[in-house]
This record gives C-alpha cells, sequence and structure tokens, in this order.
C-alpha cells in the first residue's frame, strides 16, 4: 500500500460516485487499513468512486483512527465473484 499525502490520495481516488447503490455483499469482509489493523468493510462507512471493468473502489476512514483513510479496491475471481479487497493506498494527517 502507498502512503500518500491528502492531494495525492484524492486524486488516486478518482472521481466519487454519488448515486445509492447496495454494496451490502462487502459487508464484514476485511481490508488492511494504513493504520496497519485489519478492519471489516461496512457499505455505510465509505466514499464510492468510479472504477474500471466490474470493481468497486472505495475510500474508507479508519474505525481507530479519524485522519486517517485508506482507498479499497474490490478483487473478483472470474470477473464477477467477489473475492477480496485490495488496500491501493493510505492518508494519514
Amino acid at each position: 500500500m502507498k502512503l500518500l499525502n491528502k492531494e495525492e490520495f484524492e486524486k488516486a481516488a478518482g472521481t466519487p460516485l454519488f448515486h445509492n447503490r447496495d454494496f451490502s455483499l462487502y459487508d464484514g469482509a476485511p481490508y488492511d487499513c494504513v493504520c496497519g489493523a485489519k478492519h471489516h468493510f461496512s457499505q455505510f462507512s465509505g466514499q464510492h468512486f468510479a472504477s474500471t471493468g466490474g470493481s468497486a473502489k472505495f475510500m474508507v476512514q479508519c474505525l481507530d483512527n479519524q485522519n486517517a483513510a485508506t482507498l479499497i479496491k474490490t478483487k473478483n475471481k472470474f470477473l464477477i465473484f467477489f473475492d477480496r479487497f485490495v488496500s491501493l493506498a493510505g492518508c494519514m494527517e
């Protein structure tokens, strides 16, 4: 995972998407946080961003440090079955 400053982190996240989608499929899936801990995803704790193909990209705030966030992306099997999250970048202020 790359550690980025706030500007680089927001640029890496890309375009935010504001339409409502159901991401409950990913609820409870673990991801590596920039703080060094493993957290579990909640569809209500992250902001969804534009991504390519069948994957989804989220910016999630750290549960233990309100000044830290991680950019995660879904990793799928056979292009359609959710497998796990990949942590792309993190930002700590």
